[in-house]
């Protein structure tokens, strides 16, 4: 099944969700390895793959929200308590706007800092601010510390789908993962 249902996301909201969260898993390792590597081709060759997924990532998140707002979510079981409601909607709006917001400010730190964004080699996309060190100082800042809220989103996220199925072992994190029929365990 293509499409979200009553009872579980549809393949192409599971494909996204699951190449959105490696390509994000991929990120965190490659931002800590290439930031201790000392100047050179290897780390702008880096860099270049960095900005490449942050852009894919970027592309992946504008297409699973727009998939998202024609095929809403199925709904979260009624056993929830609004609280619990509230903070996965909450959790979920923060996760988007970070994977927009991360490979922004990474777009406008390059742009800041006069390093040209090459998207796989191929395309050059074109700088949206000029070159303006004091601002690539304050923009690579503020993305190092996105990162650290992204990382905590993540590992929040992850432990309450796991949460989910161990402890209360329902059908919140099956209906997100391929040939798990919901009710079924």
């Amino acid at each position: 099944m293509l499409r979200n249902d009553e009872t579980r996301y549809g393949s192409v909201a599971q494909v996204l969700h699951w190449l959105i969260a490696a390509l994000v898993v991929v990120m965190f390792g490659l931002g800590w390895y290439m930031a201790g590597l000392p100047l050179g081709q290897h780390k702008f060759d880096m860099y270049q793959l960095h900005k490449s997924v942050g852009i894919t990532i970027l592309a992946l998140a504008a297409v699973r929200l727009l998939w998202r707002l024609f095929n809403p979510a199925p709904p979260l079981p009624a056993s929830m308590p609004s609280w619990e409601r509230t903070a996965a909607r909450v959790s979920h709006a923060l996760l988007y706007l970070m994977l927009f917001a991360q490979p922004l400010i990474g777009f406008l730190q390059s742009n800041a800092a006069n390093f040209p964004v090459v998207w796989w080699g191929v395309v050059r996309l074109p700088p949206l601010i000029g070159t303006d060190e004091p601002l690539a100082e304050t923009l690579l800042e503020g993305h190092v510390w996105n990162s650290r809220l992204l990382l905590a989103l993540v590992l929040i996220h992850a432990a309450a789908a796991l949460r989910h199925h161990f402890l209360l072992r329902d059908d919140v994190l099956r209906r997100m993962l391929p040939s798990a029929p919901s009710g079924t365990r």
